[in-house]
């Protein structure tokens, strides 16, 4: 069996439903998708993807561009488009960008002579119109934009991620706050802080500083420790100390507590990604969990509906869930 054509008429179906059920388009019944998926697995069909765009047809393909392959939470997230797109007999197509916007452009020009069905973007630093102008028309949905309403969207709620952080830290006492590895430069994160702490009648110029490393690094262990060695180098470091992910909050804690501090008690300290190691290094991180598989799923659907209906605009939010764990207490408790 050489054809979709073939597969059609062994089932005695129309070879556009077959099409369909193959690139698992939501208006056909799950049963007949059922049934063309099996026939696939009996009869060892494998669609051919590149002819399929030759011929103007759907390839089956996806691409999926992201900035930062180092990220444990990133890879968490292609494992689940991986895994989803699977589901829906789709096959992704990897590109890594390394933020970079020329990156970009040559990776989404590269998906448009793929014929890819639809993009899907990670973190994407590029303007809107750059974007638009890249996919030539190519369906696409966007995973934390760094422009806001860009498009079809997920996104995750970061400045409500800041606010839960700031108000578990004020709840136990901590009024000076210090920002491990991220500042103004990235306004997702920086806004919210600012918002929460003046929400509780703080002044930020005056309880908040952001420690950065001249060079930035690759927000690893490594980053952490360095980033906690300028935190004790500091005059009166703040006792709340918020890393820009779990990792770099590993480092600093081994570090801190190195140096004879304790944890908490001397400091607080919170991560951001909620990674498995958060929980069983000690002390364990207190961390926002970001339901990256939730994301991923979310951002699979609004594609298809992307594709399936050009003009849809769908945007969905991720809400943060606060991880309390035994890197944060009480001011002050040793």
């Amino acid at each position: 069996m050489r054809s979709t054509l073939d597969l059609a008429k062994y089932l005695g179906l129309s070879e556009w439903t077959v099409s369909r059920a193959i690139n698992g388009h939501p208006e056909v019944k799950q049963a007949t998708r059922e049934r063309v998926l099996a026939a696939m697995q009996e009869l060892g069909f494998q669609p051919n993807p590149l002819a399929r765009g030759l011929n103007g047809k759907s390839t089956g393909l996806i691409g999926i561009c992201f900035g930062h392959p180092r990220s444990p939470l990133v890879v968490d997230k292609i494992a689940s488009l991986d895994e989803f797109l699977h589901e829906k007999s789709y096959r992704g197509v990897l590109a890594i960008s390394t933020q970079n916007p020329e990156a970009e452009k040559t990776i989404l020009s590269d998906f448009r002579r793929m014929r890819v069905d639809g993009v899907i973007l990670i973190q994407s630093y590029s303007q809107r119109d750059e974007i638009d102008r890249w996919l030539g028309g190519l369906p696409a949905v966007h995973v934390d934009p760094v422009e806001p309403e860009i498009g079809p969207s997920v996104y995750f709620d970061r400045k409500q991620a800041m606010h839960l952080l700031v108000d578990h830290l004020y709840t136990l006492g901590h009024r000076t706050f210090g920002a491990l590895g991220f500042s103004a430069s990235n306004p997702w994160r920086w806004n919210g802080l600012v918002s929460a702490l003046e929400d509780h009648g703080l002044n930020p110029a005056k309880c908040l500083r952001s420690f950065v490393l001249p060079s930035p690094g690759i927000e690893s262990y490594a980053d952490g420790i360095q980033l906690a060695e300028i935190v004790l180098s500091s005059k009166k470091p703040p006792t709340a100390l918020m890393a820009v992910n779990d990792l770099v909050g590993i480092g600093a804690a081994r570090h801190l507590v190195d140096c004879k501090f304790q944890i908490p008690g001397d400091f607080s300290l919170t991560g951001f990604d909620d990674l498995d190691v958060g929980q069983y290094v000690v002390p364990s991180i207190t961390s926002i969990n970001q339901s990256p598989r939730i994301s991923m799923r979310r951002a699979v659907e609004i594609l298809l509906k992307t594709i399936a209906n050009p003009s849809s605009r769908e945007i969905a939010t991720i809400d943060p869930i606060l991880k309390i764990r035994k890197s944060t207490g009480r001011h002050g408790h040793r």
